[in-house]
């Protein structure tokens, strides 16, 4: 099966035909069509039903602008059509993205040892800085090594 069957199979999925149909269109065998519909959740189930699923789905269009969306059939997927579409949609709905409900974590900075509430648990160091510090310079926050080694 090459790319262009594949293209096709999804086409014809989303159009409502079922595995025979489309394996005779395309002069594949039944088994193989089914077999690859099964590979990919969005296609397996009646034809009619994949088709009312695929047009129904948010995954179709753009969150913002609801312009058709050209899904790579590899990951997660796509929620917005561009970064401009995402920014936009994201700040016109900033209450759907509650930041109250985010875990803090009460961290020591393990080089000067300043208390800071962050996020991340696994935070060790209170900023960039503290962090050069205990990695290169291998002293204490005080320690006023050289930056050329002497």
């Amino acid at each position: 099966m090459n790319d262009n069957q594949r293209r096709e199979i999804w086409k014809l999925r989303s159009d409502g035909f079922g595995y025979g149909a489309i394996a005779q269109m395309l002069n594949l065998s039944l088994g193989s069509v089914k077999q690859y519909c099964r590979r990919h959740p969005e296609l397996k189930g009646l034809g009619e039903l994949v088709k009312v699923q695929l047009d129904e789905g948010e995954r179709l269009y753009c969150k913002n602008c609801m312009q058709k969306l050209q899904h790579v059939h590899q990951g997660r997927p796509k929620k917005f059509c561009s970064n401009y579409c995402r920014k936009t949609w994201w700040n016109t709905h900033s209450e759907e993205h509650d930041k109250t409900k985010t875990a803090y974590e009460e961290l020591t900075c393990q080089n000067c040892g300043r208390f800071l509430s962050y996020a991340n648990p696994t935070r060790k160091y209170c900023s960039h800085e503290c962090y050069i510090h205990t990695r290169f310079y291998k002293g204490g926050h005080h320690d006023n090594s050289t930056k050329h080694g002497d």
